[in-house]
C-alpha cells in the first residue's frame, strides 16, 4: 500500500515537473513575439498652400509578455530625391487584446499605432508625432 502510494506520488511529481517545461500559449492571445510586421503608406504633408504626398516604409518589431507587448519601430521616409531615416529605433509599448486588437504608443508621443490583427494582416490608424494620423494602414508580416 505505502510503495503503490509512493509510485503514485512520484508519477504525479514527474508529470507536474515535465508540463512546467512545456510552454503554454493562452488560448485565444495570438503570439507575436519576435515578429516583425511592416507597412508601405503615403502621409499627407500640407507645406503652405501646397500639399504632397510622402511615402513611409514603418517596420516594427515586436516583444510579448501575454498581453504586454513592446516594439521597436523604424520609420523611413523615401520621397525619391531624399530619404530620411529614423537615427534610432522607437520604443513603442501597449497590449494586445483577447480580440486581437493592439494599442502601441511611445512615451515621446512620436508614434502611435492603434488596429487589428484580421486573418494575416495587421490593419489599423498610424499617428505620426500625434498630428498626421493615417487610417487604414495594412501590416504585414516580414519576419
Amino acid at each position: 500500500m505505502l510503495r503503490a502510494r509512493s509510485l503514485t506520488l512520484a508519477a504525479a511529481l514527474l508529470v507536474v515537473t515535465l508540463s512546467a517545461c512545456i510552454p503554454v500559449s493562452v488560448p485565444g492571445l495570438r503570439l507575436i513575439d519576435g515578429q516583425t510586421w511592416s507597412a508601405r503608406f503615403d502621409v499627407t504633408v500640407q507645406a503652405g498652400p501646397s500639399t504632397f504626398q510622402l511615402p513611409v516604409l514603418l517596420s516594427m518589431t515586436f516583444h510579448q509578455q501575454l498581453t504586454d507587448v513592446t516594439a521597436d519601430a523604424t520609420l523611413e521616409y523615401d520621397a525619391g530625391i531624399f530619404r530620411l531615416q529614423t537615427g534610432s529605433l522607437v520604443e513603442l509599448s501597449g497590449s494586445l487584446g483577447f480580440d486581437d486588437g493592439l494599442q502601441l504608443d511611445s512615451p515621446s508621443g512620436a508614434l502611435a499605432f492603434d488596429g487589428r490583427f484580421v486573418g494575416d494582416s495587421l490593419v489599423g490608424t498610424v499617428a505620426i508625432a500625434g498630428v498626421v494620423p493615417v487610417a487604414d494602414v495594412d501590416f504585414s508580416r516580414t519576419r
